[in-house]
């Protein structure tokens, strides 16, 4: 059983490994996905809509980055009908996962030492808990509140001493910069440390969901060798059953306010300082609206949004029968709905659509920064050379490369 507060839920979410025969992992290809042996069955159980989770990975790797893989699912297990579940990738460092280097327990000074972390902000329930406290307390600490950052990658008890430090010590550089003076200088400031785009994608999937969480749990983090781009990127998003509308606490019902200004100051888990001190820089608000602007028309748009929740809704349009039978929760609270609670799977579908059309509208008219053209110069340090999104696609695909050499690209689509 895997979670932290979905644990108190009737309907259990799992974490499962593949073994052979022998009870060692083996490698596998499950539902069409690329070979591993870690995977999660997420239940959901909050989100009556079955489909927040998804959104948010659809919407991430819509915008070009890793998200975990996932498939809707009807759980069987020894016989009981478990309902719907979303199969899907366990956030870990593999080639078609989180792609950096694989950081070994000899490896500790030179290059190898730089590369790759994963490491995130989050609870010590369910996993982790080893880690190291941030230099930077959040702007709201008067109960002693902290930045707690727990090892993913190498794990807790495979982390070497000296890696720990070389990560420890590259993530305070970062925060000392950016909460220095010369911040926002674009060859000394932040931008040397971290990936300016995976910041903005990351806060836009995080506004957008008005996520109450966002920002200060569940947040990953992970950071190549140096020798192949070494800069920290924030993501990939996880744990979204609770935005888009669904949490009755600390603003989870409010449009018009950012998400990143979290309200509950008495809370523990506050969001760290970066978020106010980025938009504090105006090239990086302008780079967000551009990118904003950009997306708007087409993966961000509202015929977007309402062609996937539908496409959602069509798929499960029989099973969530089944589903709600089992966990008859529809038109009751469940913790942390907002009211009202609409009686029906279709009428929970079309309260999704409405208010992240209202917050939608919000965000153009409330986004910080100001843009003069759509450019997206400010991506050239991104991930990948080359790319190609979203997928699955329909009406628009994306080919995308950061080489100004390439004269000819030859590229095959298959269904």
């Amino acid at each position: 059983i895997r979670g932290s507060s979905s644990q108190m839920f009737p309907k259990k979410s799992y974490g499962f490994e593949t073994w052979d025969a022998q009870g060692e992992e083996v490698d596998i290809s499950m539902l069409g996905m690329p070979e591993e042996s870690d995977w999660i069955l997420n239940a959901n159980y909050t989100d009556k809509t079955l489909c927040r989770n998804a959104l948010a990975y659809q919407v991430s790797r819509n915008l070009g980055h890793y998200a975990t893989r996932y498939k809707y699912v009807e759980v069987v297990i020894n016989g009981i009908y478990k309902g719907i579940y979303v199969f899907s990738e366990k956030i870990k460092r593999d080639a078609n996962r989180v792609n950096i280097a694989k950081l070994k327990p000899d490896q500790n000074s030179g290059d190898q030492l730089t590369g790759g972390y994963i490491f995130k902000i989050d609870k010590t329930t369910g996993s982790g808990g080893d880690g190291w406290i941030s230099n930077f307390p959040p702007e709201n600490h008067n109960n002693g509140q902290t930045i707690f950052f727990q090892y993913e990658f190498p794990k807790a008890e495979d982390i070497t001493d000296p890696q720990k430090a070389y990560i420890s010590n590259y993530v305070n550089s970062f925060e000392s910069t950016l909460a220095g003076p010369d911040f926002a200088n674009p060859e000394t400031g932040f931008r040397q440390f971290v990936d300016e785009l995976s910041f903005i994608d990351y806060f836009l999937v995080n506004e957008i969901s008005k996520n109450v969480d966002g920002y200060r749990l569940s947040t990953f983090l992970h950071k190549e060798r140096e020798s192949l781009g070494g800069k920290l990127r924030i993501g990939p998003v996880w744990d979204y059953d609770i935005a888009w509308h669904n949490a009755d606490y600390c603003g989870g019902t409010e449009v018009e306010v950012l998400a990143y200004q979290f309200p509950c100051t008495d809370d523990y888990w506050q969001v760290p300082f970066w978020w106010e001190r980025l938009l504090e820089d105006t090239a990086f608000a302008n780079n967000l609206k551009c990118r904003w602007t950009m997306l708007r028309d087409n993966l961000l748009s509202d015929n977007w949004f309402d062609q996937y929740i539908d496409s959602v809704a069509l798929l499960l349009n029989e099973s969530q029968e089944r589903n709600f039978t089992v966990w008859p929760i529809l038109g009751v609270y469940v913790w942390p709905n907002p009211w009202p609670y609409p009686p029906t799977y279709a009428e929970e579908i079309s309260s999704l659509k409405n208010w992240i059309h209202q917050r939608l509208a919000w965000i153009d008219q409330n986004l910080p920064g100001t843009c003069n053209s759509t450019a997206t110069d400010f991506a050239d340090n991104h991930q990948a050379a080359f790319s190609i999104f979203p997928n699955p696609a329909s009406n628009v695909l994306y080919v995308k490369t950061e080489s100004n050499n390439m004269k000819e690209i030859s590229f095959t689509i298959s269904d």
